[in-house]
């Protein structure tokens, strides 16, 4: 009994290396069957093939440079992750002090996704919000005027947005919302890193979930309305559960794009090597410590592999967010009997 069992995966690998066998001979014979097509075919039939190998190039490039990107970030981090004073470890240790060899990278995983996580719990329900009401119930005069602000939020430098925090936001956590809470506190915080990125956010939000609306049937809401629903409900229970994958690609994107946020991150976290337990404690970002110690780290070998190594968590956390949303979306198109 014991046999076929330890039988069947061996089969099932034996499929597999078959079927990669078999599409690997089928290659030469694509290629040499692609051009005999070229050279049957009419001019625009030529045109038209020669139109999509030239649409072929730049997405085999993209996919090239983003495996160039991680093979050399690789490269790079393999000194710190087999070092004695390293090793995959590093990556839940909470303690960074390259003076004493210690090289914990968990402090600043921890602080991007907990600056992530206050950022999207504030510009996700204030985004599908104002999708909403673009979308449902805001008038056509003012529709286009919206979205073009909103499309110019999201054109402005993050630098903008940092010097602004710096001067208005943290004064105000530092005087007016800290006191309520009985804290003393700089403004320098986890509190206004998330605040600030999450209006960095917000156009990115409102823009993809408006998109996700707008591309809703326009029959699903007369059907609603005919059955006697008001137009609030019909927004919030059709149309929104209809375009519920396209927001959740919104978010499962601003993810990707909070986590690699610097700038803004950098001036106004406090930029502290501790783990902030509250709000209004001081907090280090993954790409801050990059922007502050790469260019002191990189005559020395191991500490500098220990930033190429953040680099690396966060390029893959930014691929991952990216998947995850690919795959909701897919999924979602499924379960509505779209694809």
């Amino acid at each position: 009994m014991s046999d076929g069992t330890n039988a069947q995966p061996e089969i099932e690998q034996n499929e597999l290396m078959t079927r990669l066998v078999l599409k690997i001979r089928q290659v030469p014979s694509s290629i040499v069957e692609t051009f005999e097509n070229f050279k049957d075919a009419d001019k625009p039939g030529r045109i038209d093939m020669m139109g999509k190998a030239g649409l072929l190039i730049p997405a085999l490039a993209s996919t090239f440079i983003i495996i160039l990107i991680l093979t050399f970030l690789w490269y790079e981090s393999v000194p710190i992750l087999t070092s004695p004073v390293g090793g995959p470890g590093i990556i839940v240790s909470p303690t960074w002090d390259p003076n004493r060899d210690l090289y914990g990278i968990g402090i600043f995983i921890l602080g991007s996704l907990m600056c992530t996580a206050i950022a999207i719990g504030i510009a996700v329900p204030l985004g599908v919000s104002g999708a909403i009401f673009l979308s449902e119930f805001c008038p056509l005069k003012l529709r286009q005027s919206i979205r073009m602000i909103i499309e110019m939020m999201a054109a402005i430098p993050s630098i903008v947005y940092g010097l602004w925090a710096y001067i208005v936001l943290v004064p105000w956590i530092s005087n007016f919302v800290s006191p309520i809470f009985g804290i003393e506190t700089n403004g320098l915080s986890l509190l206004a890193g998330g605040l600030i990125l999450a209006i960095m956010l917000l156009p990115t939000v409102v823009t993809i979930s408006n998109d996700a609306l707008v591309t809703v049937p326009r029959a699903l809401r007369e059907a609603s309305l005919a059955l006697g629903a008001t137009h609030s409900e019909t927004a919030r229970k059709v149309v929104l559960g209809a375009a519920l994958p396209g927001i959740g690609a919104a978010v499962v994107l601003s993810l990707g794009r909070a986590v690699g946020e610097t700038m803004a991150v950098l001036m106004v976290t406090g930029n502290s090597l501790q783990i902030a337990y509250s709000l209004f404690d001081p907090m280090y970002a993954m790409t801050s410590i990059l922007t502050n110690q790469l260019g002191y780290a990189f005559v020395f070998p191991i500490w500098r592999s220990a930033l190429f190594a953040v680099g690396l968590i966060l390029l893959l956390m930014s691929i991952m967010f990216t998947i995850t949303a690919k795959l909701f979306i897919r999924w979602g198109m499924k379960t509505r009997g779209l694809t």
